[in-house]
Protein backbone atom coordinates (compact mmCIF):
# COMPACT_ATOMS: atom_id res chain seq x y z
CA UNK A 1 0.00 0.00 0.00
CA UNK A 2 1.15 3.94 -0.71
CA UNK A 3 2.41 5.41 1.87
CA UNK A 4 0.34 8.55 1.85
CA UNK A 5 2.57 11.88 3.59
CA UNK A 6 0.65 14.28 5.50
CA UNK A 7 1.25 18.07 4.77
CA UNK A 8 3.26 19.24 7.68
CA UNK A 9 3.01 23.16 8.14
CA UNK A 10 5.03 25.56 10.65
CA UNK A 11 3.34 25.80 14.03
CA UNK A 12 3.86 29.46 13.42
CA UNK A 13 1.00 29.17 10.51
CA UNK A 14 -1.89 29.26 12.90
CA UNK A 15 -0.66 32.85 14.17
CA UNK A 16 -0.06 34.15 10.79
CA UNK A 17 -3.01 32.93 9.03
CA UNK A 18 -5.01 34.83 12.46
CA UNK A 19 -2.59 38.33 12.45
CA UNK A 20 -3.26 38.35 8.04
CA UNK A 21 -6.73 37.91 8.64
CA UNK A 22 -7.46 40.81 11.26
CA UNK A 23 -4.87 43.15 9.65
CA UNK A 24 -7.33 42.54 6.73
CA UNK A 25 -10.24 42.93 8.42
CA UNK A 26 -9.70 46.04 9.71
CA UNK A 27 -8.26 47.31 6.97
CA UNK A 28 -11.49 46.72 5.08
CA UNK A 29 -13.38 47.73 8.11
CA UNK A 30 -11.83 50.83 8.82
CA UNK A 31 -10.62 52.53 5.75
CA UNK A 32 -8.09 55.19 7.39
CA UNK A 33 -6.02 52.22 8.63
CA UNK A 34 -4.29 51.35 5.49
CA UNK A 35 -0.84 52.72 6.09
CA UNK A 36 2.40 51.95 7.63
CA UNK A 37 1.10 54.06 10.81
CA UNK A 38 -0.94 51.50 11.62
CA UNK A 39 1.38 48.68 12.08
CA UNK A 40 3.91 50.85 13.87
CA UNK A 41 1.45 51.17 16.66
CA UNK A 42 0.50 47.62 17.15
CA UNK A 43 3.95 46.78 17.57
CA UNK A 44 4.60 49.89 20.10
CA UNK A 45 1.38 49.64 21.96
CA UNK A 46 1.75 46.31 22.70
CA UNK A 47 5.53 46.10 23.26
CA UNK A 48 4.86 45.38 26.92
CA UNK A 49 2.84 41.93 26.08
CA UNK A 50 5.50 41.22 23.67
CA UNK A 51 8.66 41.44 26.47
CA UNK A 52 6.61 39.56 29.18
CA UNK A 53 5.63 36.77 26.48
CA UNK A 54 9.21 36.72 25.25
CA UNK A 55 9.92 35.48 29.16
CA UNK A 56 6.66 33.40 28.86
CA UNK A 57 7.92 31.06 26.16
CA UNK A 58 10.86 30.23 28.18
CA UNK A 59 9.00 29.28 31.44
CA UNK A 60 6.10 27.17 28.92
CA UNK A 61 8.95 25.86 27.31
CA UNK A 62 9.85 23.80 30.91
CA UNK A 63 6.34 22.55 30.55
CA UNK A 64 5.49 25.24 33.51
CA UNK A 65 3.30 28.65 33.86
CA UNK A 66 4.03 32.02 35.31
CA UNK A 67 0.67 34.28 36.11
CA UNK A 68 2.58 36.44 38.05
CA UNK A 69 4.26 38.95 35.58
CA UNK A 70 1.50 41.39 35.19
CA UNK A 71 1.78 42.07 38.89
CA UNK A 72 5.63 41.73 38.59
CA UNK A 73 5.64 44.22 35.89
CA UNK A 74 2.98 46.40 38.36
CA UNK A 75 5.82 46.41 41.97
CA UNK A 76 8.50 47.23 39.42
CA UNK A 77 6.96 50.17 37.64
CA UNK A 78 6.00 52.06 41.27
CA UNK A 79 9.70 50.89 42.47
CA UNK A 80 10.84 52.74 39.61
CA UNK A 81 8.90 55.71 40.48
CA UNK A 82 10.47 55.50 43.75
CA UNK A 83 13.65 54.78 42.77
CA UNK A 84 13.17 58.20 40.36
CA UNK A 85 10.73 60.48 41.99
CA UNK A 86 11.95 59.82 45.65
CA UNK A 87 15.44 59.47 46.07
CA UNK A 88 15.90 60.66 42.63
CA UNK A 89 18.38 58.38 41.07
CA UNK A 90 19.78 58.26 37.34
CA UNK A 91 17.87 57.01 34.85
CA UNK A 92 20.57 53.91 34.02
CA UNK A 93 21.14 53.38 38.19
CA UNK A 94 17.11 53.50 38.44
CA UNK A 95 16.91 51.23 35.77
CA UNK A 96 18.74 48.60 36.80
CA UNK A 97 17.97 48.21 40.02
CA UNK A 98 14.43 47.64 38.81
CA UNK A 99 15.57 45.03 36.48
CA UNK A 100 17.11 43.24 38.80
CA UNK A 101 14.40 43.54 41.32
CA UNK A 102 12.06 41.97 37.89
CA UNK A 103 14.82 38.94 38.63
CA UNK A 104 14.70 38.79 41.87
CA UNK A 105 10.70 38.07 42.29
CA UNK A 106 11.43 35.68 39.30
CA UNK A 107 13.97 33.91 41.23
CA UNK A 108 11.52 34.03 44.52
CA UNK A 109 9.04 32.12 42.18
CA UNK A 110 11.85 29.66 40.73
CA UNK A 111 12.98 28.41 43.87
CA UNK A 112 9.46 27.79 45.13
CA UNK A 113 8.97 25.73 42.30
CA UNK A 114 12.54 23.86 41.51
CA UNK A 115 13.66 23.21 45.12
CA UNK A 116 10.22 22.96 46.97
CA UNK A 117 8.40 21.54 44.11
CA UNK A 118 5.63 24.07 44.44
CA UNK A 119 3.43 23.29 41.37
CA UNK A 120 4.06 26.34 38.82
CA UNK A 121 0.26 27.51 38.93
CA UNK A 122 0.14 27.44 42.84
CA UNK A 123 3.80 29.23 43.29
CA UNK A 124 3.10 31.64 40.39
CA UNK A 125 -0.16 32.29 41.90
CA UNK A 126 1.17 33.35 45.25
CA UNK A 127 3.72 35.58 43.42
CA UNK A 128 0.83 37.35 41.79
CA UNK A 129 -1.23 38.12 44.84
CA UNK A 130 2.05 39.20 46.73
CA UNK A 131 3.52 41.95 43.96
CA UNK A 132 0.46 43.28 43.30
CA UNK A 133 -0.40 44.02 46.87
CA UNK A 134 3.70 45.14 47.23
CA UNK A 135 2.56 47.64 44.67
CA UNK A 136 -0.20 49.11 46.08
CA UNK A 137 1.79 49.47 49.50
CA UNK A 138 4.25 51.74 47.99
CA UNK A 139 2.12 53.37 45.67
CA UNK A 140 0.61 54.83 48.90
CA UNK A 141 4.05 54.97 50.15
CA UNK A 142 5.25 57.25 46.66
CA UNK A 143 1.91 59.42 47.11
CA UNK A 144 2.56 60.00 50.97
CA UNK A 145 6.06 61.41 49.65
CA UNK A 146 4.81 63.79 47.58
CA UNK A 147 1.05 64.70 49.49
CA UNK A 148 0.11 68.37 50.45
CA UNK A 149 -2.81 70.25 51.41
CA UNK A 150 -3.72 70.60 48.39
CA UNK A 151 -3.07 67.77 45.94
CA UNK A 152 -2.24 64.04 45.70
CA UNK A 153 -0.51 64.37 42.17
CA UNK A 154 2.89 62.65 41.98
CA UNK A 155 5.51 64.76 39.62
CA UNK A 156 5.59 63.79 36.21
CA UNK A 157 8.85 61.53 34.70
CA UNK A 158 11.57 63.00 33.83
CA UNK A 159 11.98 63.84 30.29
CA UNK A 160 14.65 61.02 29.45
CA UNK A 161 11.78 58.72 29.75
CA UNK A 162 9.07 60.04 28.39
CA UNK A 163 11.44 60.74 25.32
CA UNK A 164 12.43 57.38 25.09
CA UNK A 165 8.12 56.27 25.03
CA UNK A 166 7.47 59.09 22.64
CA UNK A 167 10.71 58.41 19.94
CA UNK A 168 10.52 56.24 17.15
CA UNK A 169 12.98 54.75 14.64
CA UNK A 170 11.81 53.78 11.15
CA UNK A 171 8.17 54.93 11.73
CA UNK A 172 8.63 52.17 14.77
CA UNK A 173 8.41 53.49 18.56
CA UNK A 174 11.42 53.00 21.02
CA UNK A 175 9.90 50.13 23.05
CA UNK A 176 8.76 48.13 20.14
CA UNK A 177 12.65 48.13 19.09
CA UNK A 178 13.19 47.12 22.13
CA UNK A 179 10.35 43.95 21.89
CA UNK A 180 11.97 42.80 19.03
CA UNK A 181 15.41 43.12 20.11
CA UNK A 182 14.49 41.03 23.37
CA UNK A 183 13.15 38.34 20.96
CA UNK A 184 15.91 37.99 18.75
CA UNK A 185 18.43 37.80 22.09
CA UNK A 186 15.88 34.75 23.73
CA UNK A 187 16.16 33.37 20.39
CA UNK A 188 19.30 32.88 20.26
CA UNK A 189 19.95 31.75 23.43
CA UNK A 190 17.06 29.52 23.30
CA UNK A 191 18.20 27.92 20.22
CA UNK A 192 22.47 28.20 20.26
CA UNK A 193 23.58 27.99 24.10
CA UNK A 194 23.42 25.31 26.07
CA UNK A 195 20.71 26.53 28.86
CA UNK A 196 18.65 26.85 26.05
CA UNK A 197 18.64 23.60 25.17
CA UNK A 198 18.61 22.34 28.74
CA UNK A 199 14.87 24.54 29.08
CA UNK A 200 13.75 22.37 26.11
CA UNK A 201 15.03 19.14 27.31
CA UNK A 202 13.60 19.93 30.70
CA UNK A 203 10.03 20.49 28.91
CA UNK A 204 10.58 16.98 26.96
CA UNK A 205 11.10 14.82 29.86
CA UNK A 206 12.31 16.06 33.43
CA UNK A 207 13.24 12.91 34.22
CA UNK A 208 15.78 11.86 31.44
CA UNK A 209 16.92 15.39 32.07
CA UNK A 210 17.77 14.01 35.65
CA UNK A 211 19.58 11.24 34.57
CA UNK A 212 21.16 12.66 31.84
CA UNK A 213 23.37 14.93 34.20
CA UNK A 214 21.79 18.31 32.71
CA UNK A 215 21.48 21.65 35.25
CA UNK A 216 17.55 20.74 36.03
CA UNK A 217 17.67 22.87 39.16
CA UNK A 218 19.50 26.07 37.77
CA UNK A 219 17.64 25.62 34.43
CA UNK A 220 14.00 26.29 36.40
CA UNK A 221 14.80 29.00 38.42
CA UNK A 222 16.98 30.21 35.33
CA UNK A 223 14.18 30.57 33.51
CA UNK A 224 11.57 32.50 36.19
CA UNK A 225 14.56 34.35 36.66
CA UNK A 226 14.26 35.53 32.89
CA UNK A 227 10.76 35.86 33.64
CA UNK A 228 10.97 38.64 36.17
CA UNK A 229 13.62 40.33 34.81
CA UNK A 230 11.74 40.83 31.38
CA UNK A 231 8.47 41.80 33.38
CA UNK A 232 10.82 44.20 35.17
CA UNK A 233 11.66 45.63 31.81
CA UNK A 234 8.31 45.78 30.66
CA UNK A 235 8.06 48.23 33.55
CA UNK A 236 10.37 50.09 32.51
CA UNK A 237 8.61 50.19 28.78
CA UNK A 238 5.04 51.36 30.71
CA UNK A 239 6.34 53.64 32.89
CA UNK A 240 8.32 55.76 30.90
CA UNK A 241 4.72 56.12 28.71
CA UNK A 242 3.09 57.14 31.93
CA UNK A 243 3.12 58.21 35.49
CA UNK A 244 3.84 55.19 37.85
CA UNK A 245 0.66 53.42 38.49
CA UNK A 246 -0.19 50.23 40.51
CA UNK A 247 -2.53 48.68 38.13
CA UNK A 248 0.10 48.46 35.40
CA UNK A 249 0.46 45.22 33.73
CA UNK A 250 -3.63 44.05 35.07
CA UNK A 251 -4.37 41.02 32.70
CA UNK A 252 -1.24 41.25 30.49
CA UNK A 253 -0.26 37.93 32.03
CA UNK A 254 -3.56 36.10 30.22
CA UNK A 255 -2.32 38.49 27.18
CA UNK A 256 1.32 36.55 27.28
CA UNK A 257 -0.12 33.71 27.53
CA UNK A 258 -2.13 33.30 24.53
CA UNK A 259 0.37 34.88 22.23
CA UNK A 260 3.19 32.28 23.06
CA UNK A 261 0.57 29.36 22.62
CA UNK A 262 -1.20 31.05 19.74
CA UNK A 263 2.13 31.24 18.49
CA UNK A 264 3.29 27.17 19.05
CA UNK A 265 4.56 26.75 21.49
CA UNK A 266 3.38 23.49 22.85
CA UNK A 267 1.23 24.17 26.53
CA UNK A 268 3.49 20.84 27.82
CA UNK A 269 6.81 21.88 26.72
CA UNK A 270 9.38 20.66 25.19
CA UNK A 271 9.24 23.03 22.50
CA UNK A 272 9.46 26.56 22.08
CA UNK A 273 9.48 29.09 18.96
CA UNK A 274 10.36 33.04 19.15
CA UNK A 275 9.45 33.43 15.83
CA UNK A 276 5.83 32.24 16.89
CA UNK A 277 5.31 34.27 20.20
CA UNK A 278 5.92 37.23 17.88
CA UNK A 279 3.15 36.24 15.27
CA UNK A 280 0.64 35.86 18.45
CA UNK A 281 1.73 39.12 20.10
CA UNK A 282 0.94 40.88 16.78
CA UNK A 283 -2.35 38.83 16.37
CA UNK A 284 -3.62 39.72 19.30
CA UNK A 285 -2.33 43.09 19.18
CA UNK A 286 -4.67 43.45 15.92
CA UNK A 287 -7.55 41.51 17.05
CA UNK A 288 -7.13 43.88 20.41
CA UNK A 289 -7.32 46.92 17.81
CA UNK A 290 -9.67 45.80 15.97
CA UNK A 291 -12.34 45.66 19.03
CA UNK A 292 -11.36 48.49 20.29
CA UNK A 293 -11.79 50.37 17.07
CA UNK A 294 -15.44 49.05 17.41
CA UNK A 295 -15.73 51.17 20.71
CA UNK A 296 -15.73 47.93 23.33
CA UNK A 297 -13.32 47.84 25.96
CA UNK A 298 -13.22 46.36 28.99
CA UNK A 299 -14.56 42.93 29.57
CA UNK A 300 -14.88 42.61 25.98
CA UNK A 301 -11.11 42.83 25.58
CA UNK A 302 -11.06 39.86 28.41
CA UNK A 303 -13.82 37.63 26.61
CA UNK A 304 -11.54 38.33 23.05
CA UNK A 305 -8.44 37.03 24.71
CA UNK A 306 -10.35 33.92 27.03
CA UNK A 307 -11.47 33.06 23.39
CA UNK A 308 -8.18 33.26 21.95
CA UNK A 309 -6.66 31.17 24.63
CA UNK A 310 -9.16 28.16 24.67
CA UNK A 311 -8.74 27.97 20.86
CA UNK A 312 -4.99 27.93 20.94
CA UNK A 313 -4.71 25.50 23.06
CA UNK A 314 -7.45 23.27 21.24
CA UNK A 315 -5.71 23.87 18.52
CA UNK A 316 -2.04 23.20 20.14
CA UNK A 317 -4.22 19.83 20.85
CA UNK A 318 -5.34 18.93 17.52
CA UNK A 319 -1.90 19.35 16.07
CA UNK A 320 -0.37 17.09 18.50
CA UNK A 321 -2.98 14.36 17.87
CA UNK A 322 -2.45 14.82 13.94
CA UNK A 323 1.31 14.27 14.52
CA UNK A 324 1.28 11.31 16.53
CA UNK A 325 -1.17 9.56 13.71
CA UNK A 326 0.27 7.20 11.96
CA UNK A 327 0.82 7.60 8.23
CA UNK A 328 -1.17 5.66 5.97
Amino acid sequence: MNRIKRISLPVETGALAVFVAAMLWQIMAFPDLRNIDNFALILGNQAEVAILAVGMTLVIATGGIDISVGSVMGFCGIALGIFTLQYHLIPAVAITLTLALGAACGAFNGLLIARYKLPPIIATLAGFSAARAGAYVLYKMLQGHFQTETSHTLPQMPDAYSNFALNSYMHVPLPGWTAVFSLIVMGIILRKTRFGRTVLALGGSREASYLSGLSVLRTEIGVYVCSGLLAGLAAVMATARANPTPDAGKGLEMAAITAVVMGGTPVEGGAATMIGTALGVLSISAILKGVTSYGMGGLWVQLVLGAALLASVELDRWRRQQREKPEV
